[in-house]
């Protein structure tokens, strides 16, 4: 149905504008020393649901599926809840990017003691060699943006800088195929 088309293509417009200035807007924060984090207890299995609902429009309108791997129910860890949203959306917005119409995305982890791992897993080319870390640097565009692709290079470099503000570590490695963003945070103690 042609209607339905169109809204989804708004839809995945809107959210890639919206996702675009949020970016530029936290980058202007984080360069001007404005990045404030609000610590609370939140619910890990909430923010994914979230992302996901939020980033429903583009996995809808290139056809990807999104299959998790995820040890239900999340334990709560301490943070910002809609910085780690963000976190989340730029990862399913970048393996969606990445990945061909029609693939399946993986969001997938596993718990610690003293840790929570999460990631999103695309089947796309993958990481060109020897770049893991590059892809997280301000304004870097992975070599396969040559293709018409959204976006300024910001994505990951917001991830990598919530993360680490939140006593966290963000790494890139290949996958089988395509691309494993890994994030892992630290679980408040006695939790």
């Amino acid at each position: 149905d042609q209607i339905g088309l169109l809204i989804l293509a708004l839809q995945r417009g809107t959210l890639r504008l919206t996702q675009l200035i949020d970016n530029l807007l936290e980058s202007a924060r984080i360069e001007a020393g404005r990045f404030a984090i609000r610590q609370r207890p939140l619910a890990l299995d909430e923010v994914v649901e979230e992302a996901l609902e939020l980033t429903r429009p583009l996995l809808t309108q290139r056809e990807q599926n999104v299959a998790l791997d995820l040890p239900f129910p999340l334990p709560q860890i301490n943070g910002d809840a809609p910085l780690r949203t963000q976190v989340f959306v730029n990862l399913l917005a970048n393996a969606n990017k990445f990945a061909p119409a029609g693939s399946t995305i993986t969001i997938g982890g596993e718990v610690d003691l003293k840790s929570v791992t999460l990631w999103v897993e695309d089947q796309g080319p993958g990481l060109p060699q020897g770049n893991g870390g590059a892809l997280f640097g301000q304004f870097v565009r992975s070599a396969g943006d040559e293709r018409e692709q959204s976006g300024v290079g910001l994505g990951l470099w917001i991830v990598q800088t919530i993360v680490e503000r939140h006593g966290g570590t963000v790494a890139a490695q290949n996958g089988a195929p395509g691309t494993r963003i890994r994030v892992t945070l630290p679980r408040p103690a006695g939790w």
